[in-house]
């Protein structure tokens, strides 16, 4: 068994050292660390190189700058071990990290990503209070129905699989390599892996807190909260048409692309989950502008219980025929 973490780079150096440093007290210490560095200008490469007698790192500088996604993905491809873990600069692992999930690996063989919580700090590093899962609101309602085998619908909703709390068999990366380029740059590397895995069923998560996640204005990626509630009656019927199908026309435009991305990577495999969706948010996106005309589409999403079912898990009870009425009269 070799492990190898994959760490990417850029101006990282008010936090790199702590970061580097949580890798050299793993208790289960890393056979390799792949550096992908994104042209720092600061003293990020200087740190590194005070690290390479602590750390079996292989650094590497990008001659352009590749973002966030596809740098992830060229770590990756250089990075030999069985079980690889994705590192950012700025957060802090707990000793026993690597060890803890390669010991679920062992005992697992068919899972091929696992995931955990991580506990929230800021860029000082003092903690918040406040865990990672429950900031994107992945609950104990959530877990539970990811364990009833509808993971695929959650991460629909919204990723809660985050690459610094993931580890990931080299095997699985090989086959869902090299990551789409057809999906918009806010489906990063993590949420393909963990939606790819979640198809296949072979992705599980541990309840518990491996890393501590900062906080900071300076972060490449951060961690965004709920955006917002669902407008009211009122707004619905003031809003223009156009103004109302936009967003589900976004959203199916997306769906789409993304089983475009899934089919070319499991071939001939058809996955109700998403399919579903997308047959919900294309009867919304396409509602005619005659009322009267949107009655079956409208009929066919609530018989149906779509509106039920893809309504924001925290919206009140009466949202989903806030919804239906709007599809109608808005």
């Amino acid at each position: 068994m070799k492990i190898s973490v994959a760490l990417c780079t850029l101006n990282g150096e008010k936090f790199l050292r702590t970061q580097l440093s949580s890798l050299v007290d793993q208790t289960l210490p890393p056979d390799e660390v792949i550096v992908c560095d994104e042209g720092s200008s600061d003293r990020t490469m200087l740190i590194l190189e005070q690290f390479k007698d602590r750390l079996p790192l292989q650094i590497h500088q990008n001659p352009t700058r590749l973002g966030t996604y596809q740098n992830f993905q060229k770590a990756f491809n250089l990075c030999t071990g069985d079980y690889i873990f994705p590192a950012d600069q700025d957060d802090f692992w707990d000793p026993q990290k690597i060890e803890r999930i390669a010991t679920y690996f062992n005992h697992h063989e068919d899972a091929e990503v696992v995931f955990t919580d991580a506990v929230l700090v800021d860029e000082f590093g003092q903690i918040s209070g406040k865990r990672l899962w429950s900031t994107f609101r992945f609950r104990e309602e959530q877990q539970l129905d990811w364990k009833l085998g509808k993971s695929v619908d959650i991460l629909l909703n919204g990723n809660r699989v985050t690459g610094c709390t993931m580890g990931v068999r080299k095997r699985f990366l090989e086959r869902v390599m090299p990551f789409p380029t057809n999906l918009p740059s806010y489906f990063l590397h993590d949420a393909w892996i963990g939606l790819a895995a979640a198809l296949e069923n072979k992705i599980d998560f541990i309840p518990a807190t491996y890393v501590q996640y900062r906080l900071h204005s300076e972060q490449q990626v951060g961690v965004k909260g709920n955006q917002g509630t669902p407008p009211t009656l009122w707004e619905r019927i003031q809003r223009p048409h156009e103004d109302k199908v936009g967003p589900y026309r976004k959203k199916l435009e997306f769906l789409i692309e993304l089983r475009q991305a899934i089919s070319e990577k499991f071939p001939n495999q058809r996955f109700e989950p998403l399919e579903t969706r997308i047959d919900y948010w294309d009867r919304r996106a396409n509602l005619p502008k005659a009322r009267w005309k949107r009655l079956k589409k409208t009929i066919q999403n609530l018989i149906l219980g779509n509106y039920h079912r893809y309504k924001d898990i925290d919206a009140p009870a009466e949202t989903p025929y806030l919804m239906f009425l709007g599809d109608l009269i808005e």
